[in-house]
């Protein structure tokens, strides 16, 4: 019989319940995926914090790591030393993320040619759609508009028709953007989508290339950011944007901060050119509390928690991993997998 593959799964003391790995979660995903007893064995290494964190580990948490990580093949986790891997992880040959987003891994230089690295995207689909199902329903009913206005003490009687037949301009196709798809449809929305590498998906009425991106503007009620952070894409959606769209459409940014120009969306607000605006994401995290986006008018803020389900994210994300972990000892294709040229 094989030897088992050594998983290590790189956790911390102080996580929050949503991304919380711990033994009640391993054995449950091992409940779901059988075969991976068989095939994986698993040690839980439990840092003191997070490593992103400020202050992050101390001597103990990376001689912990390091230890734990020698001797394993693979391991999920989101955040450890880079410029150390190569040395301290020296037989890993496949590595998951239990987030979406990995610009915070880049540049790839710490992968080895031979370990392959897989991302969660996927994972928040359910709760995305929820999120952009509320979201819609807000701007539709112009709900930052009230809060700006019950802020101020002031009575803004005014009326409105149902969203059903309104039409949501998705920037970015992939999973979370098919989560907002979804969430349209059952609305009764059409949805529109925009991405360079996928020219048509199930959901979309029809998807255009970027280059199209101020030619559709006009057609949107609601607009959305889904698209991955890359180096690409930093302040992709400015002044130009916000220009372009349907006057006195919605806007939602739900995937990165920094894929959008702040500073536009705040004149688009002031300037009464969009409606409203649902943020999610923000380019530094927390917000400082200095930040104009408090203040602005006509806005709803949420503290990037929107698509992240406390009870099923994570167990979603070691499916994903377990998935993967079968598909390994076969050679197969793994879900996700990063395209390092891409960066996503």
């Amino acid at each position: 019989m094989p030897e088992k593959m050594k998983v290590l799964i790189l956790t911390a003391e102080d996580s929050q319940t949503v991304f919380r790995m711990d033994s009640e979660r391993l054995e449950a995903a091992l409940s779901r995926h059988p075969l991976i007893r068989e095939l994986a064995e698993f040690e839980i290494c439990r840092t003191s914090t997070s490593f992103e964190n400020t202050p992050g580990w101390n001597e103990n948490d990376y001689e912990m790591f390091y230890r734990a990580v020698a001797d394993k093949d693979a391991m999920i986790g989101y955040m450890f030393p880079l410029e150390t891997f190569r040395e301290k992880a020296p037989h890993v040959k496949y590595v998951h993320i239990i987030g979406a987003g990995v610009e915070h891994l880049f540049p790839l230089t710490w992968l080895p040619e031979h370990t392959k690295l897989t991302n969660s995207r996927g994972a928040h689909a359910p709760k995305t759609c929820e999120y952009a199902m509320m979201a819609m329903l807000m701007l539709g009913n112009n709900i930052p508009r009230l809060v700006t206005a019950q802020h101020e003490h002031r009575w803004d009687g005014h009326f409105l028709t149902v969203v059903e037949g309104k039409t949501a301009l998705v920037v970015g196709c992939g999973k979370q953007g098919s989560a907002v798809a979804l969430a349209a449809k059952r609305l009764g929305i059409k949805a529109i989508g925009v991405d360079p590498y996928v020219p048509s998906k199930d959901g979309f009425e029809k998807i255009v290339h970027p280059d199209k991106l101020l030619e559709v503007l006009p057609e949107a009620d609601y607009v959305f950011l889904t698209m991955p952070a890359t180096k690409d894409s930093y302040h992709f959606y400015s002044t130009a944007q916000f220009a372009a769209m349907k006057p006195g459409a919605g806007f939602v940014n739900i995937c990165r901060g920094k894929v959008l120009d702040a500073d536009a969306l705040l004149a688009a607000l002031e300037s009464g050119q969009i409606s409203g605006a649902v943020l999610d994401v923000f380019e530094e995290e927390p917000l400082p509390s200095d930040s104009p986006l408090w203040s602005a008018k006509n806005i709803v803020l949420t503290p990037h928690m929107g698509c992240d389900d406390e009870v099923n994210y994570i167990p979603r994300c070691i499916d994903i991993f377990f998935r993967n972990l079968a598909r390994l000892p076969r050679g197969e294709e793994l879900e996700n997998q990063l395209d390092p040229e891409l960066g996503f």
